[in-house]
């Protein structure tokens, strides 16, 4: 049967069988209301660690012994801040895809 034309009970079934598989679920794929805020609210929160786990390390570029500790701090926080952006967005493309 076509997934469209399941009712909610099918699709739960369907979609629990996916994850004992361990299959990858995507944000655009059919997941229930509450399964969906749950992973968003993770998402974000590990947006939110990585963003704030940079902040101290940040401080300290200033106080670096040496122009490549500096360039090394400097890197390990764009590196942090970049990897926060890309869970904010994976949150963000989620939340868009629940609106459907």
């Amino acid at each position: 049967m076509p997934f469209q034309e399941q009712n909610e009970e099918e699709k739960l079934k369907d979609f629990e069988a996916r994850i004992a598989r361990g299959e990858k679920v995507e944000p655009g794929d059919w997941m229930p209301e509450q399964y969906r805020k749950n992973l968003i609210r993770m998402i974000s929160q590990h947006a939110h660690s990585e963003i704030v786990g940079q902040l101290p390390e940040g401080k300290w570029i200033p106080y670096a012994p040496g122009f490549r500790r500096k360039l090394t701090l400097i890197a390990k926080v764009q590196d942090e801040a970049g990897h926060g952006q890309l869970l904010y967005r994976a949150a963000e493309t989620s939340v868009n895809h629940g609106k459907r």
